[in-house]
């Protein structure tokens, strides 16, 4: 009785130890796979990406060119012949720096003036200010007051008509200056229609 009772106290100890063994390897295990797993991974740091911009600064307009076809004004700037008082000449006008056409302006704002018209064909100024800027402003334009002939003529017509020098010379810039009345293209007509004196005299400022 006694042996058995010894017998099932040993085999309950036995079960126990191994109770106790079975659970130490159990935990050992555990603890070893824990250790074996691989680390978490990081989830990757955000890189903060900046954008660029490239600024281009806008092309400046270019600004139009004065073209040679501008009209010219008619006075300086600023300047009105209608401001000027009564009694000036031709070469106090143009000393001024007023141009052709506003020379004419004046004149015929003064009740076209004999000073300013000496040879009184209807033109005035024409020995004080430029040929080429006469001519551009009376070729073909109505010059009142006066009689006048057609188109065609010669100097010797205008001279057996009665024609004075500066009526000539009215006609001939009228109209546009035509070679068959200034042969030799100085500038001059009819010099040779007309006495030498009177058109020096003429064209004597």
């Amino acid at each position: 009785m006694t042996l058995a009772v010894l017998a099932g106290v040993a085999v309950g100890g036995i079960l126990v130890l191994l109770t106790w063994l079975i659970v130490l390897l159990t935990k050992e295990d555990s603890s070893r796979a824990a250790n074996t797993q691989p680390p978490a991974t990081a989830p990757p740091a955000a890189v903060a990406t900046a954008t660029v911009t490239e600024t281009v600064a806008p092309k400046a307009t270019p600004q139009p060119k004065p073209t040679a076809s501008s009209a010219p004004s008619a006075a300086p700037a600023g300047m009105d012949v209608r401001t000027l008082p009564p009694g000036l000449f031709c070469r106090d006008l143009n000393a001024k720096g007023y141009s052709y056409v506003a020379a004419v302006e004046y004149w015929r704002l003064h009740g076209q003036p004999d000073q300013m018209d000496a040879d009184r064909n209807g033109i005035p100024c024409e020995t004080v200010y430029t040929r080429s800027a006469v001519a551009a402003y009376w070729n073909g334009r109505e010059i009142s007051g006066i009689t006048f002939w057609p188109n065609g003529l010669y100097c010797r017509d205008l001279f057996a008509r009665g024609a004075s020098y500066g009526e000539a010379v009215r006609y001939w810039w009228y109209y546009g200056m035509p070679d068959r009345m200034d042969a030799d293209k100085n500038g001059v007509p009819c010099e040779t229609v007309y006495s030498a004196a009177t058109v020096n005299d003429f064209w004597s400022p």
